[in-house]
C-alpha cells in the first residue's frame, strides 16, 4: 500500500514539516499531530516515497524533514478537499435545521427563542425572521459584551423568560438552566 489512510494525518504531518522546515524529529511531530511515534514514522516514510518529503541526516534519531513542491501542492490539495467536504457536510446539515424550523412555522407557531451559538445560529436567526416567525432573543452562557445580533437581543440563559413559544436549542442547555425552560425545546445539535 503506497497511501497514508489517514488525510488528517497526513495533512497534519505537511503542515507540521511546512512550518518547521528542517528542524522537526519524528518525536516533535507525534507531539504536533497527536499521534505515536510509530504511526508518524509510517506515514513520512510512506510521504518520503510519494515525494512529498525529504529526508535528511544519517542518525536514526535525528533525521531532518523537509517539505519538497509537489508535498506542498498535496498539503494545498489535502486543505482543499477538507474544505470542499465540510461545506457540503455544513450545507446539509443547514438545510436540515431549515427544514425543522419550517416546521415550526406550518404548525403555527410565531415566537421563539434561540439558544446557544454555533455556526448555524445566525442562519436559523435569519431564516424565522424570514419566515415571519419572532425571535424574542437569543440566549447565551456569555454574551461576550453583545447585546444585539440582528437587532434579536443577546441574553443569559440564566435570565431566560418565558416569552416564546418554542425554544429552539442550537446546543445543550447548561445543567443549571435545564428546568428554566418551560417552553417546547426544538433540539438542533448533535445527542450523544
Amino acid at each position: 500500500m503506497n497511501n497514508v489512510e489517514d488525510p488528517v494525518l497526513e495533512y497534519k504531518i505537511l503542515e507540521a514539516v511546512h512550518n518547521g522546515e528542517g528542524s522537526l524529529t519524528q518525536r516533535k511531530i507525534s507531539d504536533k499531530t497527536g499521534r505515536s511515534v510509530t504511526s508518524v514514522n509510517f506515514a513520512l516514510r510512506l510521504l518520503a516515497v510519494k515525494g512529498y518529503i525529504k529526508i535528511s541526516g544519517a542518525n536514526p534519531r535525528n533525521l531532518k524533514y523537509h517539505l519538497t513542491p509537489k508535498g506542498l501542492i498535496q498539503k494545498s490539495i489535502l486543505a482543499y478537499d477538507f474544505v470542499k467536504t465540510q461545506s457540503a457536510l455544513y450545507e446539509e446539515v443547514r438545510t436540515g435545521l431549515l427544514q425543522k424550523l419550517k416546521e415550526l412555522g406550518a404548525e403555527g407557531v410565531s415566537r421563539v427563542a434561540l439558544y446557544g451559538w454555533t455556526p448555524l445560529t445566525e442562519s436559523a436567526m435569519l431564516y424565522l425572521i424570514s419566515e415571519g416567525i419572532g425571535v424574542a432573543a437569543l440566549y447565551v452562557k456569555d454574551p461576550l459584551g453583545i447585546e444585539h445580533v440582528n437587532r434579536i437581543p443577546v441574553k443569559l440563559i440564566s435570565d431566560f423568560q418565558d416569552d416564546c413559544e418554542v425554544l429552539v436549542l442550537m446546543e445543550a442547555l447548561p445543567d443549571a438552566q435545564q428546568s428554566v425552560a418551560h417552553v417546547r425545546q426544538m433540539i438542533w445539535f448533535p445527542v450523544d
